[in-house]
């Protein structure tokens, strides 16, 4: 006879490694993300992509995406040219092309039961994060196939703040 106490605590250990196994909210999904990034900084190196969220893998895009968001992705990859870039073109997580990210902090925005918006923002430096120290990132979630997934990314604010799910269905290859 199989324990089951014993199989769930198999599976959540297989499971511990990816944020979206230990996200029960959206908030969580998000500090999750952030906490693996300003996890696998190195000073002796600067290196930061060891453990850098794998926003652009196409595994990773289906199982952190919103189903819509990851079909238009897919859409835009299969456009682009054989050597050229595929959207975005900068890192939406770190609103950068360089992932230095040492602190950073969540607040939900707003919530119900099939949506939210969660604001983190983010610092280069270690330390508390006031409010117009870091780059202020929105991410638009929903509640499908049983847990919070991305549905956008708005880095930025006000007339300089873009879209990733705007910038990949306006891709034109």
């Amino acid at each position: 006879m199989i324990d089951r106490r014993a199989l769930l605590l198999s599976l959540a250990a297989i499971f511990a490694g990816h944020p979206a196994a230990a996200a029960e909210s959206p908030e969580a999904l998000i500090a999750a993300i952030y906490k693996r990034i300003v996890a696998s900084y190195d000073p002796a190196t600067s290196n930061t992509e060891n453990g850098a969220f794998t926003w652009r893998k196409t595994k990773d895009r289906h199982r952190y995406y919103s189903a819509s968001l990851a079909k238009a992705w897919d859409r835009a990859d299969a456009i682009t040219a054989k050597g050229d870039q595929n959207p975005p073109a900068a890192c939406p997580i770190t609103n950068s092309q360089d992932p230095l990210v040492r602190a950073f902090s969540i607040a939900i925005a707003r919530r119900d039961a099939a949506s939210a918006t969660i604001v983190a923002r983010i610092a280069q430096n270690p330390g508390p994060i006031a409010p117009d120290d870091g780059s202020t990132i929105h991410y638009d979630m929903v509640f499908e196939r049983g847990r919070w997934r991305i549905d956008d990314i708005r880095p930025g604010g006000g007339k300089a703040e873009w879209s990733l799910r705007r910038e990949i269905v306006n891709h034109k290859g």
